[in-house]
């Protein structure tokens, strides 16, 4: 059962002194049962100095070892999961289906780090057998800070894809939970300290820590012996995790997946020749009840002659549109002040609302939005902002006046490919995924997928938070020169004991040496 205490060092301690808080309903408004403990200051330093205290024998573990203690991992979120979905729905509203498929995501990307594992190659060894004798592969970095993401109470949290992709790493793992979804991810933290025991592996590698202040955030991105920390949320808290990062004595790598507009780009003749594009577009926005960070929040029109009908048709999917409540309060909360406060412009654009839920769609002209740019900013819910473009020329001025984004979608045909050819590198330089079919909601958990964009999309454009290559975040690149073989690691040993596909002397084998 769910006690509210926090799993620190692998024992689920008690605070007497701690501040308590609850999770609530977000469609009945009213707090469900159970109060969660808020770590204290001790409890936060005993998390990381336990992690710290077992990195070198967990780093050292084979990729096997690792490999199967995902799978048991696997087998104990199986074990809880009508207790994790139960509380899921509770602790969301999301309906059965999102809470099902959510679930099934986070076992499918824990599946993704398993083949990893058992594959190797991630752990790019590169050898040269001349003088000196070098030998390179990427090695963990040391303890890691999560914090659960609130849209995502599973796939982005507890046994998430920063969790599992650090474990994977052979970095131990200290979560700081979402207060809004508590519940659910003391359950997955209870499976994966299940894991831990059944693999016999040592218990301080995974630690779960609650709180609703910013304090035990701060104090874990602080504390002198943490390397990393993964963060999917807002531009303010990522922005301000990332400055705080910086100040310390030894500033570590802060992940941080800060939030996009995700620009849809319909070219003329698309425009004229696909009456699909509302319909998808609407269903689009309105998925997830628009809490996804792939929400396509900007959709720029080429319309030169006003000879479609489209807008009139996307506003009309919005007005249809009925969606359940936000996540939580405070998402909801924000989204509502931002969505006054565009209806309040209306020199700059109109702005149509849905009739059965908070979906809502603004429409304005390139040229206002070319000179009031703060149009550009997320607003986290159903809403998106059309703006209509005359001139090809003001579609490519607004495309090289966005911000980095996640992802960037042309849609076009053959007939608009001189227009495409220009829009085309300027977007490249402003999205890590750019699709040419489809909308920007649905994210691939693949190795090919990059999730991840210029800044403010996130904090360091060169990785992906989202698909087996996420694990680059948590290692780094170590070389061994003249090293006696049996000191080497796996990896690089002349015997190449774990059949890697390594680089020696410039090509690429499975042989010994």
């Amino acid at each position: 059962m769910i006690t509210g205490q926090n799993l620190v060092g692998g024992e689920w301690q008690s605070n007497n002194s701690s501040k308590y808080f609850k999770t609530s309903n977000p469609k009945t408004g009213k707090n469900l049962s159970i109060s969660f403990e808020q770590a204290s200051e001790d409890q936060t330093n005993l998390a990381v100095d336990s992690a710290t205290s077992v990195f070198e024998l967990y780093s050292n573990t084979t990729l096997k070892e690792r490999a199967q203690f995902l799978g048991i991992i696997q087998d104990e979120l199986k074990i809880l999961k009508p207790q994790i979905l139960y509380c899921y729905q509770a602790e969301s509203s999301f309906p059965e289906g999102r809470a099902f498929g959510e679930f099934d995501r986070t076992m499918d990307q824990i599946d993704r780090f398993i083949d990893l594992l058992n594959e190797g190659s991630f752990l790019q060894a590169t050898i040269q057998t001349q003088s000196p004798d070098l030998r390179k592969t990427l090695v963990s970095i040391g303890p890691i800070v999560v914090f659960g993401a609130s849209n995502f109470p599973l796939a982005f949290s507890t046994a998430g894809g920063d969790t599992i992709s650090a474990l994977a790493a052979g970095c131990p793992v200290i979560l700081k939970a979402h207060p809004y979804h508590a519940g659910t991810s003391e359950w997955v933290a209870r499976a994966i300290n299940n894991a831990l025991i059944k693999c016999d592996l040592p218990l301080e590698i995974f630690s779960h820590l609650g709180g609703q202040s910013f304090t035990v955030g701060s104090q874990l991105v602080m504390h002198p012996n943490i390397k990393g920390v993964g963060f999917t949320g807002s531009f303010k808290g990522g922005k301000a995790l990332y400055d705080m990062s910086q100040k310390r004595i030894e500033p570590i790598p802060v992940f941080a997946e800060m939030g996009s507009i995700n620009p849809v780009f319909i070219l003329e003749n698309k425009l004229k020749s696909d009456i699909n594009l509302a319909e998808i577009l609407g269903q689009s926005i309105g998925l997830g009840i628009g809490q996804f960070c792939t929400n396509p929040g900007l959709i720029v029109i080429h319309d030169p002659r006003e000879e479609t009908d489209f807008i009139n048709s996307l506003q009309m999917k919005i007005k249809e549109l009925s969606l359940g409540p936000m996540v939580h309060s405070q998402i909801e909360s924000n989204y509502n002040q931002q969505l006054i406060q565009l209806k309040n412009k209306k020199e700059l654009l109109q702005v149509t609302a849905s009739e059965n839920s908070c979906a809502a769609l603004g429409v304005t002209s390139a040229s206002i939005f070319l000179e009031n740019l703060d149009l550009a900013e997320e607003v986290f819910g159903p809403f998106s902002l059309v703006v209509q473009c005359k001139e090809s020329s003001e579609l490519l001025a607004l495309a090289a006046k966005l911000p980095g984004q996640l992802t960037a979608t042309i849609l076009g045909d053959i007939n608009d490919r001189n227009i495409l050819q220009k829009l085309l590198p300027i977007l490249k330089e402003k999205a890590g995924r750019l699709l040419f079919e489809g909308v920007p909601t649905g994210v691939a958990v693949t190795q090919a997928m990059q999730h991840g964009g210029p800044y403010p999309a996130t904090t360091d454009c060169r990785f992906t938070s989202v698909g087996s290559d996420s694990i680059y975040r948590w290692l780094r690149p170590l070389s061994y020169q003249d090293c006696p073989n049996e000191l080497l690691p796996a990896a690089l040993q002349n015997e190449n004991p774990l059949q890697l596909s390594r680089k020696v002397d410039g090509v690429f084998t499975n042989s010994a040496i």
